[in-house]
């Protein structure tokens, strides 16, 4: 394995290229770690270029309303093991009916990779579509609910394993320009 170790381009601040806090579209696609065909996608760097799910696997649709679900990623330094980035992704499920039962229980015992559209675009809208969890899953870290909070509903986070660590802080889903992304995602990158 080549390891990185310098800095290889200047870290600039573009005016015309100013961040944006936020996820976009107020949906994320969940995917079943395992249906991800990892001798046919293709990835390079940082860059997804090609989002391949085994045959007759498809993402799921996670929605939200507001600003009631985020991604973070943490650097995680160890002395004993490599270093690397956590990831994770916070959100809600919005009610306690038994079909929200069953999704919660699913969640426990699921580890997923997790595709969301940033209100970030880049250039072109070239990194607006990130993937967390991508090389070894998010697992159920916190799920609680309280009648008297939150409108009672589930709240959840999929989160690095213990010891898990990725090589990049997020990876971006670059299929070739925002419209094939987007279809991809819309699609839910549905493998036929």
């Amino acid at each position: 394995m080549n390891c990185n170790n310098k800095i290889t381009a200047d870290i600039l601040q573009d005016c015309a290229d100013l961040p944006k806090k936020g996820l976009a579209g107020s949906k994320a696609v969940i995917v079943n770690y395992y249906d991800i065909d990892q001798t046919a996608t293709t990835v390079s760097g940082s860059t997804v270029t090609n989002l391949e799910l085994v045959s007759g696997a498809s993402g799921l649709q996670l929605e939200w309303f507001k600003d009631l679900a985020s991604t973070n990623s943490t650097f995680a330094a160890n002395t004993e093991d490599i270093d690397g980035f956590t990831h994770s992704f916070l959100s809600r499920i919005s009610n306690t009916s038994a079909e929200s039962a069953e999704r919660a229980n699913e969640l426990k015992n699921s580890r997923v990779v997790m595709v969301v559209e940033t209100k970030y675009k880049g250039a072109d809208n070239a990194d607006a579509y990130k993937i967390y969890g991508f090389e070894n899953g998010l697992v159920l870290s916190e799920m609680t609910t309280n009648s008297n909070e939150n409108s009672s509903s589930i709240l959840f986070t999929l989160a690095s394993g213990e010891g898990e660590v990725e090589q990049y802080p997020y990876l971006v889903l670059n299929e070739g320009d925002y419209a094939t992304n987007k279809a991809s995602y819309d699609s839910l990158f549905a493998a036929v």
